[in-house]
Parts: structure tokens; sequence; C-alpha cells
């Protein structure tokens, strides 16, 4: 049977057979048919808030956090300077265990003006009193090398901090901060150059503050090369002489020299640290009090 053609309508033009109607203004879409598409999902059973994800191992997607690479002379002087506190803490008990030990010493040769001691106790008093002598000095000489590697350390970073080179060389530091006699003026000398550097680099340290400090540790190191000297040459005396009444004096300036240097080792120790670093502020006071007319 043929469907009778229906003559198109006045004014409008049939679309082309085979053709997709095409237009600027038109945009066509491919979407699925409704038999095609699956069927939604129930609702869960939790309620609520959805949980954080969390990983049971470490992601390694993303971007990575690189640390940045610390100053390698600031972390020297870190290490150095630790190790110079630790030196004069450790000389600073072998010289109080000396001078205890001196002090035994001189009361047992008090002892002996008037009556007979064993001869095993003053055997016994001798040995402990070299081994805590040579105690002494090999903390004096660990110190004085600790303090020798401070000092390089802490020029070679002031100088790295302004991008300078040390002037001096190490060989000439190690000697003017380490040769006994000569230290008394050389290493003042190394750390005025360094706080001069860093003074004038750093606006918020305070160079009459940082002089006062160098010159408390020069007065003290002072004092403990006085007293030291002044027992090696009573020793000297006493070693040559018969008397026992000049090895009891002899006895009584080691033990004044070991206590003076023993408490200069202990507050260097606590000082050292800040000695090149701003003045801490004054703590504000809990409390304040006011006058009730």
């Amino acid at each position: 049977m043929h469907r009778p053609q229906v003559p198109p309508r006045s004014g409008s033009h049939p679309a082309p057979a085979g053709r997709v109607y095409r237009s600027r203004n038109v945009r066509w879409v491919a979407r699925r048919p409704p038999e095609a598409i699956p069927a939604r999902r129930g609702p869960s059973g939790r309620r609520g808030p959805r949980l954080i994800p969390r990983y049971v191992y470490l992601p390694t997607w993303g971007l990575h956090d690189e640390p940045a690479e610390a100053d390698t002379a600031h972390q020297k002087l870190e290490g150095s300077r630790a190790r110079f506190a630790l030196t004069l803490v450790l000389a600073g008990v072998a010289l109080g265990a000396s001078a205890l030990v001196h002090l035994v010493r001189y009361i047992l040769l008090v002892v002996n003006r008037d009556r007979p001691l064993p001869e095993g106790l003053i055997v016994a008093s001798d040995w402990l009193t070299v081994f805590v002598g040579v105690v002494a000095f090999l903390g004096f000489v660990l110190a004085t090398l600790a303090f020798m590697r401070w000092v390089l350390e802490l020029r070679a970073d002031t100088y790295a901090s302004a991008g300078l080179l040390d002037p001096r060389r190490p060989g000439w530091v190690a000697a003017l901060s380490g040769l006994p006699l000569i230290n008394l003026v050389g290493a003042p000398l190394v750390l005025q150059e360094v706080a001069a550097h860093r003074v004038g680099h750093d606006p918020a340290l305070d160079a009459d503050l940082v002089g006062r400090r160098l010159r408390k540790l020069w007065v003290a190191w002072v004092l403990v090369n006085v007293t030291a000297g002044a027992a090696v040459v009573a020793r000297l005396i006493a070693w040559r002489s018969d008397s026992l009444q000049t090895g009891a004096n002899s006895l009584i300036m080691v033990v004044v020299s070991a206590a003076v240097s023993a408490a200069f080792a202990f507050w260097m120790a606590r000082r050292v640290r800040t000695l090149f670093e701003v003045a801490a502020a004054a703590p504000v006071p809990t409390r304040r009090w006011v006058a009730v007319g």
C-alpha cells in the first residue's frame, strides 16, 4: 500500500534525506538511551559526615619539600662550641679533684709534724697526688685544644657570614690562642677581631656589652695564669728544699691554683655560648606593687 504524499506547507523547504541539520547556533550532543543507563545504587548504611581518607603508607605523589642546606660553617661552630663547653666541665672536675686531693695531702703533712702516720697512707697519698695531677694536666690540654678549635671555627663562621676570608692563617690563630703565655695577648686579639666583625654586621649586638664580656674573660684568664705560675714556682722551690714547711706552702699554692682554675673552667663553660650573643631581655614581673595612699 502506498502512503499518499502530503504536500509540503507553503513557505517551508523539506530537509534533504540522509543529511544532518547543521547550524553554528546548534550543538549536537550524544546521549545514551534510557534503557542503557544503569540504575542508581541505594543509599549506603553509613550516615553522618564522611570519614577523612587515611593512608597506611607514606604517599610519594605530590610536591616534595626539600630541606634547605644548613650552613656548614655554622654547623661546625655549634659542634666545636659544644665540645669546648664539655671539655671545660671535664677539666673543671679534674682540677677540683686535684685541689681536694692536694688539700688532703697538706692536712696529712700538718698532722705528720706532731705524730707519725702509717707508711701505707703516705705512699697512697703520694700516688693519688700524682694521679690527680696528671688527670688535671690532661684536662687542661684537652680544654686548650678544644679552645683552639672553637676559635678557628668561630673565625671561619664570622668571616664566611660577611663574605670574606680570614686574613690570618689557621696556624697563626692556633698558636695565638693555644700556646701558654702567648695566649695572654693572642687570645684576646683574635677574639677582638671576631667581635669587631660581628658587631659591624649585626646591629642588634651591643659593642659595649661584648667588650665588657671580653675584658672579664681576659682578666679571669690572667688571674688563672698568675696563680698557675706561682704554683709552679712554689713546687720547684719545694723540690729543691728539704723543709717540710716549704713543701706545705707549695701545696697550698697548688690548692689555690687548682681551685681558681676549676672555678674559671665552670664559669667559662656557662658563658661560652653567650659571649657573642645578643643580651637577653629582662623578664617582665608577673606582680607589680603600687603605693596605696
